[in-house]
């Protein structure tokens, strides 16, 4: 069995309908798409699954924020100044994951 590839799996959703890169007509702006119809039906079904399976337990309850925040934000999280988020690569297959 061939190993599939991100850029085969873009590719096809771009033919299918489903995702289209964001502001293509104007150039572009990479790894930015909009969703058509099926895109938006798909992504909502994976949305909804994954959302029923944090919030099937007693006492979770769903949140949706602004990523857009007051810088204080930022900085009582710690992201502002010491943030990091190392990654790892694979001697093997030289894929690239979060340590």
């Amino acid at each position: 069995m061939s190993e599939v590839k991100l850029e085969d799996i873009v590719s096809l959703a771009k033919r299918r309908g489903f995702i289209y890169p964001g502001s293509d007509i104007y150039g572009g702006l990479s790894g930015v798409y909009d969703y058509g119809p099926l895109g938006v039906d798909l992504k909502n079904n994976i949305q909804k699954i994954w959302l029923d399976s944090f919030t099937a337990w007693d006492g979770m309850y769903q949140v949706d924020s602004a990523i857009l925040m007051n810088q204080k934000v930022w900085q009582a999280s710690g992201h502002a100044t010491g943030f990091n988020d190392p990654l790892v690569e694979c001697s093997n297959c030289h894929s690239r994951l979060r340590a």
